[in-house]
Parts: C-alpha cells; structure tokens; sequence
C-alpha cells in the first residue's frame, strides 16, 4: 500500500480504468465501461485531492460505478427496445402503402421524417415540404416513396 501511496493513488486508479476496458472490450456488456469511467473519476479526484484515504476511495468508486452502471444499462436497455421496435416494424413491413405527408422537402433524393418516434430516411423524386407520397419500400431505417399525383 505504501507503495502504491508513493507514486501517488491516481495511477492505481488510472490503471484500474485501463485494466477493466481491456475486460469490456472482450466482455462487451458496457457493465466494465461505465466501473471504467468511475476509475477514471476516481483518478481525477485523487489526483487533485491526495488526502483522500484509500479506503474512502475504495468507498466512493463502489458508489460511482454502481451509479454508472445503472445509467449505463438504463441508456442501453432504452436504446435496444427502440431497436427492437424498428426491427419489428420492418419485419411487417408496416409502413407499406400508408401515405405521408413530408415534413422537410425530399432533396438529392432523400429525406428524414419521424415517425412513430423513429427518423426513417426517405428515398424517392424530389418533393416538395408537404408533397404527399406513398411509402412503396422499406428496410433498415429507410423508406422508399413516390410521389402522389
């Protein structure tokens, strides 16, 4: 321990942060990451504040990490339902024949619209803001229209 506290606590932490990103780079859980980041942060603090005893620091990177942790797996568990949402809708092919209203101008060929709370590229001729079209495609995060007559 005393030797570790010669160098200086930073270092342990800093190497703690790059030993558990080796382990999520092979893991992949983001679970590794986000105690990573808190061993960074725990780094930083007793780098600027050296009088902080190790046990303290050992206290406040458990409470870091767990509070990281959760954010990290809220975001994630968030981020995968939306995934999975839009899988959903491609898979049937839900969007087919259903007529939009564009909301910004279909320029160049494309076009982003949300709908349903996800943005889908829109390809097709040019339009114009608030041309309708008919969604005669789809795919991973695209629609293909045509313009209405």
């Amino acid at each position: 321990m005393d030797y570790i506290a010669q160098f200086g606590f930073h270092w342990f932490w800093f190497g703690t942060a790059t030993l558990l990103l080796a382990i999520e780079a092979v893991h992949g859980k983001f679970m590794f990451m986000a105690a990573s980041l808190a061993a960074v942060a725990l780094g930083i603090l007793s780098h600027f504040y050296p009088g902080i005893a190790f046990p303290i620091q050992i206290l406040f990177f458990g409470v870091i990490a767990a509070v990281f942790i959760w954010v990290a797996r809220s975001s994630l568990e968030t981020r995968m339902e939306r995934i999975r949402r839009q899988q959903e809708i491609v898979q049937q092919r839900s969007y087919v024949g259903q007529v939009l209203t564009l909301v910004s101008p279909i320029e160049n060929g494309r076009a982003h619209q949300n709908l349903d709370g996800t943005v889908w590229t829109l390809q097709g001729p040019d339009a114009p803001a608030g041309a309708q079209v008919r969604v005669v495609d789809m795919g991973a995060g695209w629609l293909r229209v045509e313009a209405l007559d």
